[in-house]
């Protein structure tokens, strides 16, 4: 039996501006090795569209994951130090 694996993708944006939602792991294991065989592949995405409103919703979570994570990554930086205005007055001249 050919390894078959999930593609780590959950979501997908079309070039038309749909939202897809991967649907593979719902599938039984024999359909995916048997799909990823049909098509040569080791990864697969099966996208289905979700209506304006999902789509809303998920563009709206996405957006509020991706600012805790900007704002995780930044607060757990150490803070800069101020430059001193000796190390300015000297750069200037």
């Amino acid at each position: 039996m050919a390894p078959r694996r999930a593609h780590q993708a959950a979501i997908a944006a079309a070039s038309d501006g749909s939202v897809l939602i991967n649907v593979v792991g719902l599938l039984p294991d024999a359909v995916q090795s048997q799909l990823s065989r049909a098509l040569g592949a080791t990864s697969l995405f099966i996208g289905v569209p979700l209506n304006e409103k999902d789509a809303a919703q998920v563009v709206v979570r996405l957006d509020g994951a991706a600012a805790e994570a900007s704002a995780h990554l930044l607060g757990s930086r150490p803070p800069k130090r101020a430059k001193s205005s000796k190390r300015r007055a000297a750069r200037s001249r």
